[in-house]
């Protein structure tokens, strides 16, 4: 019993320090505006997700969409949330970062209509042409399995940031680009090197730490698992502003959910449910 109540002691005390830890950075005027509602890998449950098809479709319904994004070994960028390209043919599974994009192409064709692979630049062309107001976030997913080396993980992650910045510079979607990853060092790259796209840190879990790191590298916000690890509050949410960053919210797909999300004022929230918008929820 003793042992149980120093465990919690222990707890509560770690809680508090950690919330009073984001308590010592100064307050900053709040950048929220309102919620925007992005359709989550494009075309939220219309389709597999990451496709240029479904990245339409929620750009007609949505404020904005949110892909999955890779990158070739020709450093061409490409819509997937998963890091591995599916053996086919003689071609083994292997990591994106290892296929060219004249291999990614083939292996695409020998998939035949298991995959459609598309490139991000398809996206941002039909963006800047058609909705050049709306927003993208774009998710640089982890590379786990692909067992790139430190100082290769580096320099593959600088360049591949700077395709990012290269592309929203040639489709002039300045401010309408945001990036989330749970990589320190590719938000880093991008905070440094331009001021027109934003950078969140994605957490599943630990508010108040993801706060801390976002406003110790300087970060446009967080990106945040909701109902995972750790409850989201409207005063958390209030917490951030009040530090100057913001918050996207994902993956939230019950019309109730949604409702409920909206007035704790995040400032994004992540939706497969294309069918909100016409459900009069909104």
């Amino acid at each position: 019993m003793k042992r149980s109540k120093e465990f919690i002691l222990i707890f509560l005390i770690a809680a508090f320090a950690s919330c009073s830890r984001v308590e010592y950075y100064p307050d900053k005027q709040s950048v929220y505006d309102r919620t925007y509602l992005l359709a989550h890998k494009g075309g939220g449950d219309s389709d597999e997700g990451n496709t240029i098809e479904g990245s339409r479709l929620g750009l007609s319904l949505f404020d904005g969409i949110e892909v999955d994004i890779q990158t070739s070994s020709d450093n061409t960028l490409w819509l997937s949330h998963s890091p591995l390209v599916p053996s086919c043919g003689y071609y083994e599974e292997d990591c994106f970062v290892s296929h060219t994009d004249v291999e990614i192409i083939e292996i695409d064709s020998c998939l035949g209509n298991d995959i459609n692979y598309t490139k991000l630049e398809a996206v941002f062309q039909y963006m800047n042409i058609n909705y050049p107001d709306k927003f993208i976030s774009l998710d640089a997913k982890a590379w786990t399995p692909c067992g790139i080396s430190g100082i290769n993980l580096i320099r593959t992650m600088n360049l591949f940031a700077q395709a990012v910045i290269d592309l929203t510079l040639k489709y002039n979607l300045q401010n309408r680009v945001m990036v989330e990853s749970e990589n320190g060092d590719f938000l880093y790259y991008i905070k440094r090197n331009c001021d027109f796209i934003e950078t969140y840190l994605t957490s599943f879990g630990d508010f108040e730490l993801a706060i801390s790191r976002s406003l110790d590298a300087g970060f446009s916000g967080i990106s945040f698992a909701y109902k995972a690890k750790e409850p989201v509050s409207k005063a958390m949410i209030s917490l951030i502003h009040r530090k100057g960053l913001k918050i996207q919210l994902w993956t939230i797909n019950d019309s109730t959910d949604i409702a409920q999300a909206i007035l704790m004022n995040p400032d994004y929230i992540q939706t497969d449910n294309l069918q909100y918008i016409n459900s009069g929820s909104r």
